[in-house]
């Protein structure tokens, strides 16, 4: 089950917006992924996951899905800080991101929404020309 991403794009830098002084105040220092985050909310609504809630957090972006599931199902992404070949490095990762969670002491068996968001994911990523070398990363 795929649930964590890194790619390597020259095309989703830092906005000035992300890279002013008032930026530092809720977001840590050279964390960016703002382009980025832009474009996967806007492929996957194409693909049946429109974007119900977003925001930025001082690790990046997190954007909660709709779905048909009782819990929440959400996309995350910000940059590394590392560059391979000239090119940012961004994460990508779902959440949750292990196959059972746990809600008001019950178990909830999120596989299969987690391996089609994956798949979607990985084709979004995969398909567009100006993100490379996607690499599938072991969930910690």
């Amino acid at each position: 089950m795929d649930t964590h991403f890194l790619v390597t794009s020259e095309a989703f830098v830092a906005t000035p917006g992300e890279l002013d002084d008032e930026h530092d105040d809720y977001i840590n220092p050279g964390i960016y992924a703002l382009a980025f985050a832009d474009f996967i909310e806007a492929e996957l609504a194409k693909r049946g996951y429109p974007v119900k809630f977003r925001c930025q957090e001082d690790w990046g972006h997190w954007m909660e899905l709709e779905h048909q599931g009782k819990f929440t199902l959400a996309v995350c992404c910000a940059n590394t800080g590392e560059e391979i070949d000239g090119q940012a490095e961004h994460r990508v990762f779902l959440s949750p991101d292990k196959p059972v969670i746990r809600k008001f002491f019950k178990k909830i068996d999120v596989r299969s929404d987690l391996e089609k968001l994956g798949a979607t994911l990985q084709e979004v990523l995969e398909s567009n020309s100006a993100i490379n070398n996607v690499r599938v990363e072991n969930a910690t």
